[in-house]
């Protein structure tokens, strides 16, 4: 099976939502679904084209974190009761993850994650600061999502095989030290400098071959 990659936007993430570039070319959105899809010698040639803000990612790694989000711009902002209806969910008034909502779950602390939202059999229209909306209602506009601070770059980007332009490797080499945590390559023991303190970047070194 031919491995698959979607493109990050680095700068257009939104709250905790990573942004990716759309099909063709049409802008960026968070929304899994809208991405382009890349093959890995077509998002390694992207990459080396691209700007230091694009990155790269495996498409499966992505898809098996996603997470069902809702932008509350997709949906009503009052209380919806539907004849007939028996199944509603609601979330808190003025609480955003960027531009998603905040689901009750039960027991459990209001989540963006739309799939544990609670599913109650009528709207209880005495909560004060929460919206009641009918369940078929919601589902009709909830996106999958991959939450950036999920990012793995050692699994996600070099596992796959994907390798850091020579480029980047430059720049990130002339970046100021501040702030920048000490690494060793796995695969030739150079010291590399980098401000991700949990995975490793990749190596400095441009003719290392586990780069």
């Amino acid at each position: 099976m031919q491995q698959r990659f979607y493109m990050m936007c680095l700068r257009e993430t939104v709250g905790t939502n990573a942004s990716f570039h759309r099909k063709d070319g049409h802008g960026y959105s968070s929304d899994i679904d809208a991405a382009h899809v890349y093959t890995l010698s077509e998002a390694q040639n992207n990459w080396e084209k691209g700007r230091s803000i694009d990155q790269p990612i495996s498409a499966e790694c992505v898809d098996a974190l996603a997470v069902w989000h809702v932008d509350h711009q997709l949906i009503p902002h009052e209380t919806v009761e539907e004849e007939g209806c028996s199944q509603y969910v609601a979330f808190l008034k003025g609480e955003w993850d960027g531009n998603d909502v905040y689901w009750l779950a039960g027991t459990e602390r209001p989540t963006t994650d739309f799939s544990k939202a609670y599913i109650h059999p009528f709207p209880v229209k005495s909560s004060e600061g929460v919206v009641w909306l009918p369940y078929h209602l919601v589902a009709a506009v909830k996106r999958r999502t991959f939450n950036i601070h999920l990012l793995d770059r050692r699994k996600m980007i070099q596992a796959p095989g994907l390798r850091m332009p020579k480029w980047l490797k430059l720049q990130n080499r002339r970046r100021s030290a501040s702030g920048k945590v000490r690494w060793n390559c796995p695969s030739c023991g150079r010291i590399s400098w980098q401000l991700n303190p949990y995975d490793f970047d990749g190596c400095s070194n441009l003719s290392c071959r586990g780069t």
